[in-house]
């Protein structure tokens, strides 16, 4: 595991030295035909976009082919590989519901981009955290596909979608679970909540990551390219502190110091409780 992190960080220091002409970050292989009243060839025209909606984001790293199955266990990115080391993503769409496939698809793009296969099984305790930051992530997505058909959609007739996209990311943000309770900041929610968190990932059916994505995503608006810093995530070492602290330091300290102010108000807003 170690080996992997090292030979990740110096490809990550290397990449903006040779790539000059641009790449799509990842090439999508349908695994599954059965999409329901969506076409395969729709699908993969659909998350052909998200990739190159995202790509600006991903530090200039290619992740080769993706092996895409719709099945019900999706959403998720597998830990295990496909037969030439291909990352899994399985998700959870029948149907010509293009918003609510971007919605997915860039949250699993997410947990490529953060790494997640070299912290695995909530090695970290921190988890959760990256649940919350990909979740953000699927929201800004949306915008930006939003933005990208409305200017140049896939095919003329789907510029009127474009719409449908922040419909999506508003219905979802205006979500009451994701608000904080009256009256409380976030490190004080944290504290209530971090035992819960950092022994379930997904505690409460996803609620409290939603709730912790509403308050990331403002930070990320400001300066949207701040989202390529996700790409040095899960790069520390495995020790015995398990504290979130130690997890943001990592991040801060493997990331470019470009990112290093948004790095630390993310830290800020989750750990000040003098705030």
């Amino acid at each position: 595991m170690r080996y992997l992190k090292f030979l990740l960080l110096a490809l990550l220091c290397f990449i903006p030295f040779y790539a000059a002409a641009f790449a799509p970050p990842a090439h999508i292989q349908l695994e599954s035909q059965d999409w329901g009243e969506a076409k395969p060839d729709d699908i993969q025209t659909v998350l052909e976009s998200v990739i190159e909606v995202i790509s600006p984001y991903t530090a200039g790293r290619q992740f080769g082919n993706i092996l895409i199955h719709n099945d019900k266990t999706g959403p998720i990115s597998t830990y295990e590989k496909g037969p030439n080391g291909e990352y899994i993503i399985m998700l959870n769409v029948h149907g010509r519901y293009w918003a609510q496939l971007t919605y997915q698809f860039s949250h699993e793009m997410c947990h490529l981009m953060s790494n997640y296969d070299l912290a695995p099984n909530n090695m970290s305790h921190q988890q959760w955290f990256e649940e919350s930051l990909c979740e953000a992530f699927s929201l800004f997505a949306l915008e930006k596909m939003a933005q990208h058909w409305e200017d140049n959609p896939p095919y003329p007739q789907w510029q009127e979608y474009a719409p449908k996209f922040l419909e999506y990311e508003q219905d979802n943000l205006k979500q009451a679970h994701r608000k904080l309770p009256k009256g409380m900041k976030l490190p004080r929610w944290y504290q209530e909540y971090q035992k819960t968190l950092n022994a379930d990932p997904y505690a409460q059916g996803r609620n409290l990551n939603e709730l912790v994505a509403n308050q990331l995503l403002p930070i990320f608006d400001k300066q949207p390219d701040t989202w390529s810093s996700i790409n040095y995530l899960n790069l520390g070492e495995d020790t015995d502190d398990k504290s979130l602290d130690k997890y943001l330091t990592d991040w801060e300290q493997y990331a470019p110091t470009q990112w290093t102010p948004t790095v630390q108000e993310i830290k800020q807003k989750l750990l000040n409780t003098a705030g």
